[in-house]
């Protein structure tokens, strides 16, 4: 028995391919666009399975005798529920690199069924949200008491098309926040999101020069930790940030009731996707072996203390692959048993499955940043 990756012709699903093969596996390639799939398993000597999402008996019978599935065919929001209820019905393991806060809020919503069927069920294992549930994972255990959390992204850099169509398809749902342990919208020019975060060290040198670290302006975004954080560290209230230039944070609160009005109109959202599809894809190999990334975290508790961390990590998509195919590895692990007895079930997180030091085990992993200190104002 075998795992399979699906969408492994799009940008970051060959990026996964590439990092199997490079780790000694032999996923087989799947999809729905054979001639895609046959140049790609050609090349990669890996075997290929041509079927769509849309056909439940065609995607069952494409799963057979598949012990997991990493599934990489975004947008998830319509691409994960055919792909998951086909894994549960199989028996086979679920995995994929999605950062819609929907996906994973439908995915969790089917923890008993995947105990039922003895199926690990763990969305969300690439930049969103290997490193962000990594590092809650970590203040959490440094501030138990811990009572809100607030997480930023800093990846500079040029995002897919995948990821790009991703975007466009989650602005009509707005900003959300967790509050009280619930999901509920929120207004990006409210008072109480901050506006800069200190990413730590600045690079003085080399290709991130002034590009990382530092402090950087904000924007609050609905980010997959929103319904992530909240299972693996219980933590009720979370708020998300990703940085942006300061005129975009001065620009969101009046630009984004506007975008979330004109991409509720599906043929407009159709096509703008369209147009994204026919533009070029994410970064070249060189500015993926180069870039950086950085990831801040901050947990609160009411008696006034407070924790703090910054991660580093290599660029965003080059950190999906390696994290996704890790992931699949540890799942796998898990699902073997060894001295668990019995294997784990369920929707897991990454941190919660496979413990808060997992992320920094990962390559070209660090912390950069680290204190525990008395409440400050915030900024």
């Amino acid at each position: 028995m075998s795992w399979l990756l699906y969408g492994a012709y799009g940008f970051t699903g060959r990026l996964l391919a590439e990092e199997a093969v490079r780790r000694g596996h032999r996923p087989i390639l799947a999809g729905r666009d054979g001639e895609r799939l046959r140049a790609l398993a050609q090349e990669m000597d890996c075997p290929h399975r041509v079927f769509p999402l849309d056909d439940p008996f065609r995607l069952q019978v494409g799963l057979r005798q598949v012990r997991a599935v990493l599934h990489a065919a975004g947008p998830f929001v319509e691409t994960s529920a055919p792909m998951l209820d086909a894994c549960l019905s199989v028996g086979a393991h679920y995995l994929d690199i999605t950062g819609e806060v929907p996906v994973f809020e439908a995915a969790f919503d089917q923890d008993a069924r995947a105990r039922d069927e003895g199926v690990i069920v763990m969305p969300g294992v690439g930049l969103d949200v290997v490193p962000t549930d990594g590092a809650a994972a970590l203040l959490h255990r440094a501030l138990p008491t811990a009572r809100r959390l607030e997480l930023a992204l800093h990846s500079p850099g040029r995002p897919s098309t995948g990821t790009l169509e991703t975007v466009v398809e989650g602005v009509p749902g707005g900003l959300l926040v967790r509050r009280k342990g619930h999901l509920q919208g929120a207004r990006p020019g409210d008072s109480g999101f901050r506006r800069e975060v200190d990413f730590g060290p600045e690079e003085t040198d080399g290709p991130m020069a002034g590009r990382l670290g530092g402090r950087r302006s904000v924007i609050p975004a609905t980010w997959g930790d929103l319904a992530t954080a909240w299972r693996t560290t219980g933590i009720p209230d979370i708020t998300c940030y990703l940085t942006a230039p300061r005129r975009q944070v001065q620009f969101l609160p009046l630009a984004l009731p506007v975008l979330r009005g004109a991409l509720k109109v599906g043929p407009l959202r159709r096509l703008i996707r369209r147009r994204l599809a026919q533009g070029t894809s994410g970064p070249d190999a060189a500015t993926r072996a180069q870039g950086r990334t950085r990831v801040w975290g901050r947990a609160e508790d009411d008696e006034g203390q407070a924790a703090e961390i910054v991660l580093e990590l290599p660029e965003g998509y080059r950190f999906t692959a390696v994290a996704g195919v890790r992931a699949l590895e540890g799942v796998l692990e898990l699902a073997g048993g060894g001295r668990r007895s019995p294997a784990p079930a369920g929707v897991l997180t990454p941190a919660g499955a496979l413990g808060p030091e997992w992320v920094l085990g990962l390559p070209e992993v660090t912390v950069v940043g680290e204190s525990r200190t008395a409440s400050e104002e915030r900024h």
